[in-house]
């Protein structure tokens, strides 16, 4: 172990140097860059489902609809047909009456009709749920397989355990339920111009999903027996009582890497896998209640204990007061204040900045980089000291992307890969980290020889 003072933190500080490199350039807004658009707005060409119970608007949307005397023969649903999706950000538009529910189905299952059967639409899988009723709307279901998945605010993880059986864990919270509703994450059909948008983010076991730009839940889904990876895509009408409800604007972005099994960094009890490597930093780092808690005195770092190179890491990072923090990636060399890496800003109003320690081999844009700074895109989008913020970073090969609650704010090319440990910094007062997931980003698996 070694043992730090703040001067030795200052002196290593003062010793990196790096010039600002040539120009890196990713999309600097968030657009709809790489979006395939499913519906053409005008007919039900692509789609196959009850032809007396679905049709399109003069608006442009798809509507699905019962009534007492045109009734659905049980849950029914109009199946795209363009083939399934595996890895993929799906986006639409929808919005439902007040006397029934309706799902979005990804990854589901189209599963075979009975002869003379007058429900062919039948599919079974994920369900993202559509009601007209806020706290429930934006939960995540198992049609015909699991049944109830994640509530709303849930951070989930599913296992098998002995005899075939599966364990549902909240492992976290992702959201405050009465605080969606009081910020008004749901839209209601009282207003008759308003539509709610979904955008679902697959990436191996793991699934996350925003209505209207505010997470409802996060899953770890391990249970390889039942869940799957990719499947068919399918709008709902449930059975029973008279129903209507709209979609439109449904489009999707196929992920062309190859994702692994997707885990949790921190279990949210200990610090199982991470190591402190300074002695007089014992007392800095603590868990509890799902949180990684950091006082921020003194100065050094809490490290994985494994080395991981191609990932998407997801964490959620919330100020106690307006302090300096990090991220450090591909971390690598003897340990020190500070070691070589790539460091995620984590300070108070610079999320999503970078900064380039020990002469890291990047690129960055070099209109925004000074030394071995490189400012973030868009002005800061973080909220309140108190608040939580979601990180989320890719880093594949030499490419580096950073989100901060869903903005792309910076971006770096020709990272050196290498593999190193992931690091969180504790850098002048205290703030807090949960929710740390690593989707590791690996080789596809060569294609079997017809």
């Amino acid at each position: 172990m070694l043992r730090l003072t703040r001067l030795a933190a200052v002196v290593a500080l003062g010793m990196v140097v790096v010039l600002a490199a040539p120009a890196a350039r990713a999309a600097e807004t968030e657009t709809e860059e790489g979006f395939e658009r499913l519906f053409n707005g005008k007919d039900l060409t692509g789609w196959d489902g009850h032809k007396e119970l679905w049709s399109v608007t003069e608006g442009g949307a798809i509507r699905g609809e019962t009534t007492p005397q045109k009734r659905a023969p049980g849950n029914t649903f109009l199946i795209w047909q363009g083939g399934k999706l595996k890895d993929f950000v799906l986006r639409l538009k929808f919005r439902v009456g007040n006397s029934n529910n309706s799902g979005v189905q990804f990854r589901s299952v189209h599963l075979p009709a009975k002869p003379n059967a007058s429900n062919r639409w039948v599919v079974k899988g994920y369900q993202m749920e559509v009601q007209e009723k806020p706290g429930k709307v934006g939960f995540l279901y198992d049609e015909k397989r699991r049944g109830w998945l994640v509530n709303v605010g849930d951070f989930m993880e599913i296992n098998p355990v002995e005899g075939g059986k599966i364990k549902k864990e909240v492992v976290g919270k992702i959201s405050d339920v009465k605080q969606l509703i009081k910020d008004g994450y749901y839209k209601s059909n009282k207003d008759a111009e308003a539509w709610n948008e979904y955008e679902i983010t697959c990436r191996g076991n793991h699934i996350v999903v925003k209505l209207n730009g505010y997470q409802t839940i996060e899953l770890i889904d391990n249970d390889k027996a039942q869940r799957t990876l990719e499947g068919v895509l399918a709008l709902q009408i449930h059975g029973g009582s008279p129903m209507w409800v709209e979609f439109k604007d449904i489009r999707v972005r196929k992920l062309t890497e190859s994702y692994g099994e997707a885990f949790r960094l921190f279990n949210g009890k200990d610090l199982t896998g991470w190591t402190i490597p300074f002695d007089n930093c014992k007392e800095t780092f603590s868990a509890k209640d799902g949180v990684l808690a950091i006082t921020g005195r003194p100065g050094g770092y809490i490290r994985t204990e494994a080395k991981y190179t191609n990932y998407v890491i997801r964490a959620q990072i919330r100020h106690i007061k307006g302090c300096n923090n990090g991220l450090l990636l591909r971390t690598t060399g003897k340990d020190k204040v500070w070691p070589r890496s790539i460091e995620c800003q984590g300070a108070k109003n610079n999320l999503g900045d970078i900064w380039n320690i020990d002469k890291f081999p990047m690129k960055a844009a070099a209109d925004r980089t000074r030394g071995r700074h490189t400012r973030k895109m868009h002005p800061s989008n973080e909220k309140p000291v108190g608040q939580w913020n979601q990180y989320e970073i890719y880093l594949n090969k030499g490419d580096l992307r950073m989100y901060v609650n869903g903005l792309l704010q910076n971006a770096a090319t020709e990272c050196q890969e290498i593999p190193g440990t992931i690091c969180l910094q504790s850098e002048g007062g205290p703030v807090e980290w949960r929710n740390l997931v690593l989707i590791p980003i690996v080789e596809p698996k060569p294609k079997k020889a017809e």
